[in-house]
């Protein structure tokens, strides 16, 4: 199924239980393991280039569109903005990880919490940084180019994630050149973006990734 997400752009569902994370090897949700319908697939390519265009977004050359596995270095191309998919937090989720990462009252107790800054319970950053990095992950990195990254950037937490918020990650392809030492592989700057619900920014950060160049005959 076809559905809107906070940024308006198209979304891919599983049909069976509604889950909005695919193995994009084999097509299966990760939730049921049902496989996303080739024709769902079909229409999601045709609504989200019509969102590219009435955007005006540059996204991908149809003749370049590949499955993640297919996805190299140049695949990477400067300019392009991908919208990743949404992710909502629960309560019970958001203190899971704080108890055991992040034991700041502002985190994990709610009565302190609303007494605080920020009149209720919080996400930490650093899960934050976890829900983006599933769907960086997943609908961004490719297993078969993706080699590692050296750090990140310019980390932003400009507004608070709250329980119930649901959130969508959009990417834009900075920088993507072949490295002068290794010229199998290259360097991909990206700057990353995760906004709630209501389209405010919660989180920001330059990210480098080291992706290998497309092999010979690919």
């Amino acid at each position: 199924m076809i559905f809107q997400n906070p940024a308006g752009a198209p979304e891919l569902g599983c049909n069976a239980c509604g889950c909005r994370w695919f193995d994009r090897m084999s097509g299966a949700c990760y939730e049921c393991g049902e496989v996303v319908p080739q024709a769902d697939i079909d229409a999601y390519r045709v609504a989200l280039r019509a969102f590219h265009e009435q955007k005006g977004i540059r996204a991908y050359e149809a003749d370049k569109e590949r499955q993640m596995s297919e996805r190299w270095l140049e695949d990477y191309v400067p300019g392009a903005v991908h919208e990743l998919g949404t992710v909502t937090l629960d309560t019970e989720e958001l203190l899971e990880f704080a108890r055991r990462y992040d034991p700041q009252p502002i985190h994990t107790d709610p009565e302190p919490a609303a007494r605080g800054p920020f009149g209720g319970l919080i996400a930490s950053g650093w899960q934050t940084c976890s829900l983006m990095m599933r769907l960086y992950a997943v609908n961004y990195l490719s297993p078969a180019s993706s080699v590692a990254s050296p750090g990140v950037e310019s980390l932003r937490w400009p507004q608070p994630v709250r329980p119930g918020d649901t959130l969508s990650v959009r990417v834009t392809v900075q920088e993507a050149r072949v490295s002068k030492s290794r010229p199998e592989r290259g360097i991909v700057h990206s700057r990353i973006e995760m906004f709630n619900q209501h389209g405010a920014l919660v989180m920001s950060m330059d990210a480098t990734n080291v992706i290998l160049c497309r092999p010979s005959g690919r």
